[in-house]
């Protein structure tokens, strides 16, 4: 039996307090959101919120442009997300395949953009010209293939067996049902890994939408963004007439600028923060086989 010494009851205790650094923020941001906004002005918010209301989030989806937003921000991660995965793979298996024509000059390509780009206004000029500005489609194209993505799932991909594939060919099956029906099915912790990855990165973007987006497409991030740069934003939800604020206005609701900021960060984190559980596992595994192994 292994006697607990010294040296492991240190490292218990610095991993406890690493531990409460790390998810009091988050923790103090939820109990903000959840505390009356008159009594957070006051400060001492710690670990329970003093006077618990969900008023801030009720007034927060009462404006029908923040609920647009939310929504904009929820379909761009879901057909982004998908819409990259599937492209990424594809491109990583093609690029897998010793034999395939151009391969040298596809896996330069891949690696040049990982380094350079056109810049931000000739890019803006492109988007401009082929039609993509304030169109949905904009945040799902440029995000199609990914570099560093595509070189991780190509590293995956070489790890697998040719006999998989070769028994397909046998039964007289073609690269689109190998690729669909076993490589795509067996792929899956690196798969789930990217499109997390891909996930968190449409959810939290925000600088797209102010570039090419603009109030048209506004995302629930630059709402956020917009609430953080502008201290007033609180009064002005506030005089937005919406039916629910009126209501909570009568009932002596007064948000403030910390209570709205904190509501925001949390609806932007919580989505994220349910999904990961479910796809922690294969985020490991997928992210060491796709590196070690390549």
């Amino acid at each position: 039996m292994h006697r607990h010494t010294f040296l492991d009851y240190t490292l218990i205790v610095v991993l406890v307090i690493i531990g409460f650094i790390t998810v009091y923020p988050f923790w103090n941001v939820l109990m903000i959101s959840l505390n009356n906004p008159v009594d957070t002005l006051q400060g001492g918010i710690t670990l329970w919120p003093h006077k618990f209301t969900t008023d801030n989030y009720v007034f927060f989806f009462a404006r029908p442009d923040l609920v647009d937003a939310f929504i904009i921000s929820v379909s761009r991660t879901v057909l982004g997300t998908c819409a990259s995965v599937l492209f990424c793979s594809a491109y990583a298996y093609g690029l897998s395949k010793s034999w395939l024509l151009g391969r040298k000059f596809f896996t330069i390509m891949l690696l040049f953009t990982m380094y350079f780009s056109g810049g931000l206004i000739p890019t803006f000029l492109l988007i401009l010209n082929i039609g993509l500005y304030q169109n949905f489609l904009v945040y799902i194209m440029l995000g199609l293939i990914n570099s560093y993505y595509a070189i991780i799932m190509m590293s995956y991909f070489r790890t697998l067996p040719a006999e998989l594939e070769e028994s397909v060919r046998i039964d007289g099956g073609n690269d689109i049902m190998i690729f669909f029906r076993i490589i795509f099915p067996i792929s899956m912790p690196v798969i789930a890994s990217i499109a997390l990855f891909n996930a968190v990165g449409q959810w939290n973007a925000w600088f797209d939408t102010m570039i090419y987006g603009g109030r048209k497409l506004m995302t629930l991030q630059m709402k956020l963004v917009e609430i953080i740069r502008d201290a007033n934003q609180a009064r002005e939800l506030m005089s937005s007439g919406s039916p629910i604020a009126s209501a909570l206005a009568n009932l002596g609701y007064k948000p403030n600028v910390e209570s709205v900021k904190a509501t925001a960060m949390m609806i932007t984190a919580i989505p994220i923060v349910l999904i990961y559980p479910f796809l922690q596992k294969y985020f490991v595994k997928g992210i060491m086989i796709g590196s070690l192994k390549g």
